[in-house]
């Protein structure tokens, strides 16, 4: 088995129909036909070297068999440390923010 990818099998196929145009007897089709095979030839070509580059490109995220940190359910804490409450609606909200989440209205 060859290391072909299916996009240069694709690509070798679009060359070998590139020759038969010469076979199509108005010039109009062929010169359309060709325009097109010739665009997807390019098509591949481009598609290859990204596809090529991009498996050059290191993977940015950090793999681990074991999580750095194990995180205990009493270390969790809320998020709302300084709780207000909205004067519209009521609803607890952190004191920090200038509107109420819930109903919107800016304090």
């Amino acid at each position: 088995m060859s290391d072909e990818s299916e996009v240069e099998i694709f690509q070798r196929w679009l060359q070998n129909r590139l020759e038969s145009t010469s076979q199509i007897t108005d010039d109009k089709e062929r010169m359309r036909i060709t325009k097109q095979i010739q665009h997807s030839i390019q098509s591949c070509i481009e598609y290859r070297a990204r596809r090529d580059l991009v498996r050059d490109i290191a993977d940015p995220f950090v793999r681990r068999e074991s999580p750095v940190r194990v995180v205990q359910e009493g270390e969790v804490k809320s998020s709302i440390e300084n709780e207000g409450t909205c004067e519209s609606c009521g609803a607890k909200m952190a004191a920090d923010l200038d509107f109420c989440p819930l109903c919107g209205h800016i304090e």
